[in-house]
């Protein structure tokens, strides 16, 4: 029974009247009216359960309408309780009151319905939604007919703040930031650098001679009298007792994209200002702080694919070096190189690589007392360097690579100078004295010493290079990938100094004034006495070349990056005296220079990630001259980062 109709039998019930008896029907299906039979009993009790009947009907259908918003049944069934009024069926205030009631229920379906709808379409909306997700993320998900798991929304909230989470931590490991973390700037700014302990043996052969002249440290200083005319010795190598020291390198590095096609790199590193060869710093020193230099400061202009223009305090451009430069060298000056595929032939590629280096410029007061001052021509110092090569990868495994290299030397050669009083402050080839070396070119005194008291027989002499250089190097790889943790590598360097002469050597070093020859090493032996320190012409044996080769085998991983990792190698080299320019080679073996030959063997081992032990031994002598064996250990601990 309906509420309408209950309260239309509660209220004829409170009239006094006898309550009909009546039934409802099931609810109707859809599109029929329900209905309700009642058991009608005469006089006053008939009539109310007449208008029981009606009321029950008609509110029931005016219910239904109001529910969906019908105004006019509303109105019908106030019509109805009025005509009821007329007809003294009912008393104006049960009609006002039974209108009342009707209303009221009126009211509250037409609420509910509401809120159905509104249900209805929020439903409506959120599968809209749901399908629409499902088929971004897999359309077969959103095909009819399956059936998608709901997911609550606190739930997808404390996903979603997981995997920023692991993706945020992914991200700092791998050194990344999040999008807009940082300025723009910043994240176009990476740093690096390296840290090397390292203990070192040097073991020196009791029967090398004792007598060699450094002669960087006297052209570095004041000159030096071979005559000996004061009674001190010059600076003299130590050739004999054997050394332990710990020395350690550390290089801090950054670089920097100003630009897609502008990269800057800035590198401070240990070491000493005066040797371009190496940033070790020895300890000791009464725990005195160590010097940091700037060890490398260039700009990389890159505008086109494969090109590069470098400007500045550089990285060694050239490739395959490690025979003519120390690793540790860098250049000054200019730089530019081209690389491209060749379509001829698959995995083969070509490059071009050149430079034009000072290595120093005339001093703009030399000489410092003297009216004429050296001109560029004469005083400035140059290194012009080419390379051509090409790169080879013919499978995933094998890799092969060959350059031809060429440097070429301006004004390096000692000048012998004119007639020079021995009192003077100068003389005027003093300028031509290299600015560094090491050990091994052959050298001849530069000053044509004369005097003007014969009691005075001092000499001052500063010391130049003898032999020019042109130097050619041909260099040749092969690497064989075993597997993904092992490669074969077999490297081969040629290098031959083009404008090596012994008889432009010799020419150079000899003195027509005197009739004596200045040079003062590579001679096995002088035949007769020597004069003013010097031996006389054509009385020495002079000993040199223009040829350096090396050759060299590595078995292991090409870069030690982790624990487990491992390498081993081994070379021998063999330096001519004159055949590099000893100021850039290789510092640690033969302790640096040229005029030497002799293995190397290595090992390194990887401890921990971008952390790793090595050791190396060099067993090293000299190719002429008097006897010199050096024999190397190192032990180093490395760290990376």
């Amino acid at each position: 029974m309906t509420r309408q109709a209950a309260s239309v039998l509660a209220f004829a019930s409170a009239s006094g009247a006898r309550a009909p008896t009546c039934t409802t029907r099931r609810a109707a299906p859809k599109g029929e009216t329900s209905s309700m039979s009642c058991k009608y009993v005469p006089g006053r009790a008939r009539r109310a359960a007449l208008l029981a009947a009606l009321l029950v009907s008609t509110a029931f259908t005016a219910t239904e309408a109001l529910a969906q918003g019908d105004g006019a049944s509303q109105i019908a069934t106030v019509n109805l309780i009025n005509a009821l009024v007329k007809k003294r069926i009912l008393s104006r205030a049960e009609a006002d009151a039974m209108i009342a009631q009707a209303e009221a229920e009126a009211a509250q379906a037409r609420a509910t319905a509401q809120t159905a709808q509104s249900a209805a379409q929020s439903a409506q909306t959120a599968q809209t939604s749901a399908q629409t997700a499902v088929a971004a993320v897999s359309p077969a998900s959103a095909a009819p007919g399956t059936s998608v798991r709901y997911v609550p929304d606190f739930v997808r909230a404390q996903i979603k703040e997981e995997v920023k989470q692991e993706v945020l931590a992914d991200a700092r490991k791998e050194g990344l930031v999040a999008p807009g973390a940082l300025p723009e700037w910043v994240r176009g700014v990476r740093i690096s650098g390296d840290f090397r302990y390292r203990d070192e043996g040097r073991f020196l052969d009791g029967g090398n001679a004792g007598d060699f002249v450094n002669v960087g440290a006297v052209n570095g200083g004041n000159p030096y009298d071979p005559n000996n005319t004061g009674g001190v010795n010059p600076p003299i190598r130590n050739s004999r007792t054997d050394r332990n020291i710990q020395r350690i390198r550390a290089r801090l590095a950054l670089e920097a994209d100003i630009d897609p096609s502008v990269t800057a790199y800035f590198r401070i590193a240990t070491g000493s200002q005066t040797n371009p060869d190496s940033t070790n710093q020895t300890l000791g020193g009464y725990f005195t702080d160590k010097g940091i230099w700037l060890d490398r400061a260039y700009v990389d202009i890159h505008r086109f694919e494969g090109q590069h223009l470098w400007l500045g305090r550089m990285a060694n451009p050239f490739r395959q070096t490690e025979l003519v430069w120390s690793s540790e060298v860098n250049l000054d000056g200019v730089a530019a190189s081209y690389e491209r595929p060749l379509p001829v032939v698959e995995g083969l590629s070509a490059h071009v690589i050149a430079g034009a280096f000072p290595l120093s410029y005339a001093p703009d007061d030399e000489p410092t007392t003297g009216l004429a001052k050296t001109p560029d021509s004469k005083g400035s110092k140059w290194l012009f360097a080419g390379q051509a090569g090409a790169d080879w990868k013919p499978t995933d495994r094998l890799a092969l690579a060959l350059d031809l290299a060429y440097y070429g030397y301006e004004n390096v050669a000692g000048r012998l100078s004119p007639a020079c009083l021995n009192t003077s402050a100068f003389c005027l080839t003093d300028g031509s004295r290299p600015g560094y070396l090491q050990a091994g070119n052959t050298l001849f005194a530069l000053r044509d010493i004369i005097t003007a008291d014969p009691n005075n027989t001092a000499a001052p002499q500063y010391y130049g290079l003898a032999s020019k250089f042109r130097v050619l190097d041909v260099s040749a790889a092969v690497d064989y990938a075993v597997n993904d943790r092992v490669h074969l590598n077999l490297a081969g360097h040629y290098a031959y100094n083009l404008a090596y002469g012994a008889g432009d050597i010799q020419r150079r070093g000899f003195n027509t004034a005197s009739g004596l020859s200045q040079i003062i090493n590579n001679n096995e032996t002088c035949s007769v006495a020597l004069v003013g320190g010097q031996c006389p012409a054509g009385k020495a044996l002079f000993q040199s070349g223009g040829t350096a080769w090396l050759v060299r085998g590595t078995v292991g991983r090409p870069k030690i990056e982790k624990f487990g990792d491992w390498s081993v190698s081994a070379s021998y080299r063999h330096i001519d005296p004159d055949a590099l320019l000893d100021a850039f080679t290789d510092q640690d073996f033969h302790l640096g220079g040229t005029n030497a030959k002799g293995w190397t063997l290595g090992a390194e081992y990887g401890l921990f990630r971008h952390t790793s032990i090595g050791a190396r031994w060099m067993s090293t002598e000299e190719v002429y001259g008097p006897p010199l064996k050096i024999d190397l250990f190192q032990a180093d601990l490395n760290v990376k980062f």
